[in-house]
């Protein structure tokens, strides 16, 4: 079975081969703007402790933090939605994974600003067995430090791969998260931080369970 590693490469090296060479020139130069903005300096990371937060999950009930950590440490995974390819792949292989996470005592928790109903679409269709709550107007990422607005170039580009984040998040803001996965400790101090403004790479299972 592929590593989230591997798997993520072997798309990238795929989609390199069928997408036109400025796009992915304009794909790499507006990653290295993203990594040169200060984003991931300023974002929270290991040691900080993390303010309270609350979601609605795809029931209506209400989810905190405080909710999280009541019975230990908590995975936060941060992610775009089900419309993005790289978001896909991590989608499927937390799946693989939850059962490590949770033979440690710790549980999973996926954060994504794409609407309820999509994030239930993508549950039921998949058979994904971790929450995937949803941050209206990316709220809980902003509080990260990890919120990012979509470049003109970038929109342009989605928009061609018929990418509609307005019509998964249901506004026109077109804010998202930079995938960050985080280890939160049952006194709200982040263990571990992974926050990497490249969305075609992700933090690595075994990485995370260091912190377990």
């Amino acid at each position: 079975m592929k590593t989230l590693e591997k798997e993520l490469k072997d798309f990238t090296d795929e989609m390199t081969q069928n997408v036109p060479t400025e796009v992915l020139d304009t794909l790499i130069s507006e990653i290295n703007k993203i990594s040169q903005a200060g984003i991931v300096e300023n974002a929270l990371n290991v040691g900080d402790k993390v303010p309270d937060f609350e979601f609605e999950d795809m029931d209506r009930n209400k989810i905190s933090l405080n909710t999280m950590t009541a019975l230990g440490s908590v995975v936060i995974s941060f992610n775009r939605g089900n419309w993005c390819p790289f978001c896909n792949i991590d989608f499927k292989h937390m799946q693989r994974n939850i059962a490590a996470i949770e033979e440690s005592g710790s549980n999973l928790f996926v954060i994504s600003p794409q609407l309820i109903e999509k994030s239930a679409q993508l549950k039921e269709e998949n058979g994904y067995d971790y929450p995937i709550l949803h941050d209206k107007s990316n709220e809980v990422a902003k509080q990260f430090g990890i919120c990012f607005t979509l470049s003109d170039e970038l929109k342009t580009i989605h928009h061609s791969f018929g990418m509609d984040i307005p019509e998964h998040n249901g506004d026109n803001s077109f804010e998202l998260p930079i995938p960050a996965t985080y280890v939160i400790g049952s006194d709200k101090k982040i263990k571990f931080a992974y926050i990497n403004p490249n969305w075609m790479e992700r933090a690595q299972i075994e990485d995370i369970k260091k912190y377990l």
